[in-house]
């Protein structure tokens, strides 16, 4: 077995006829159903079947091609930071991220390019799933998510609980005290992300009932709100005390409320220059002061 056969293998699942498959190669159909075959042959079990014209994977085909998929992204991420440290004599630093961890990114690129200033960075985005899918791909270095629950596979370093805090716009009164309590101000909007279901439950069982809510999907969405003067809004404090603007100031809440920890995570047979694991172990001692 030999990556050739592999991707040759993942193209005619791709495309369902090796034809269309042996057209995106540039080999022959011939050279393509030879190599199908020696394959099958070597791991002793049928990975496809013929179903009205086109190839549909075997129960046995599907489990063999999941594995197929994390080593061909495994592979071509090595010949992509290959080509990359040749052509530029240095390399690439490629991070995930979610939301809440956005403010902190522009110190942690500070610190990072200071020593690595030769590096180029590639930043990702999205959901703790996303992040989580990117890095078992070996697409991501290491990733910054919340976490409910720690996978054996992956390497997920504890960063400190996620505390939530109050933002709040410079006017209001209540942003010069030192901690406030969400009872004393349901005359105000209330504003906090649809996807905060600790929030939910808090405001459940205290019975609270604000002049009204406004849920929105992103984080960054609450805070453009909050500056427009629109209500107060409930976010992680580490995005919220993070967060660099004169319009707004990040206010303690006088109750343990809380969402899932935050935690430093990559795959474990992952492999680093000393340049990236010199900067996940900086990233883990910033965070966790």
């Amino acid at each position: 077995m030999d990556i050739k056969q592999l991707r040759y293998f993942h193209e005619i699942v791709k495309h369902g006829k090796v034809s269309r498959a042996a057209n995106s190669l540039y080999v022959s159909q011939p050279s393509l159903s030879m190599s199908l075959s020696k394959l099958e042959n070597e791991i002793g079990f049928k990975l496809l079947e013929r179903n009205d014209g086109t190839f549909k994977l075997t129960d046995a085909g599907a489990e063999f091609y999941k594995h197929v998929k994390l080593v061909l992204s495994i592979f071509e991420n090595m010949e992509d930071e290959v080509e990359y440290i040749g052509k530029r004599g240095s390399g690439q630093l490629k991070m995930g991220i979610t939301e809440l961890f956005r403010a902190v990114i522009p110190e942690l690129f500070d610190i990072f390019l200071e020593s690595n200033n030769n590096f180029d960075i590639k930043l990702t985005e999205g959901t703790t799933s996303h992040i989580i899918d990117q890095l078992r791909m070996h697409q991501l270095h290491f990733g910054l998510t919340t976490l409910s629950y720690l996978d054996e596979d992956m390497e997920s370093i504890y960063l400190g609980p996620n505390i939530h805090s109050l933002l709040v716009h410079r006017d209001l009164s209540l942003s010069e005290m030192n901690n406030v309590s969400l009872q004393n101000y349901q005359n105000h909007t209330l504003i906090f992300s649809e996807g905060s279901y600790e929030l939910n439950e808090f405001l459940h069982k205290n019975n609270l009932k604000f002049r009204n809510v406004i849920r929105v999907d992103t984080i960054g969405t609450a805070v453009r709100l909050v500056k427009k003067g629109l209500g107060i809004a409930v976010m992680p404090e580490l995005y919220a005390s993070n967060y660099t603007d004169d319009d707004v100031t990040s206010v303690s809440l006088d109750y343990d409320l809380k969402g899932p920890d935050l935690y430093l995570s990559y795959m474990k047979n992952r492999y680093f220059t000393s340049d990236i694991e010199k900067f996940i172990n900086v990233t883990k001692e910033y965070l966790e002061n």
